[in-house]
């Protein structure tokens, strides 16, 4: 049996037009993630500002049931926890990288490689 579907939004024409501005405005981090993303993981598929529930999520893998968060400067701890919570609620388990921390090669390495491991554990887990 397959992951559970989660309550998107996708199909809503003012939620889809956000997901397109979020995509069009992606910061340097976030244009440099995905990239890495593409390199570092080409057997699992990545969609980026991807609408579930009232979240629009940075980067989420269907098949390992993974969200990736990229975490600027500004971030409300509380927020995030609610937001965290109702994604594990849903299944989801939400990675959180610092934004700062893609500037440097390595870090964005380490990253990546935390970021694949974990996609092949969940998918594992599930079968």
């Amino acid at each position: 049996m397959g992951p559970m579907p989660l309550p998107s939004n996708a199909r809503n024409r003012a939620n889809k037009n956000r997901a397109r501005s979020l995509r069009r405005a992606a910061n340097l981090s976030e244009t440099r993630f995905r990239r890495g993303l593409r390199r570092t993981c080409p057997e699992f598929t990545f969609r980026f500002q991807y609408p579930v529930g009232p979240y629009f999520l940075d980067f989420f893998c269907s098949a390992a049931m993974l969200c990736v968060e990229v975490d600027g400067e500004i971030h409300d701890a509380e927020r995030d926890r609610v937001r965290d919570d109702y994604l594990a609620g849903l299944g989801v388990l939400t990675h959180r990288v610092p934004s700062a921390d893609l500037a440097d090669p390595d870090r964005l390495a380490a990253h990546l490689a935390a970021v694949r491991n974990l996609c092949i554990e969940r998918v594992s887990d599930a079968e």
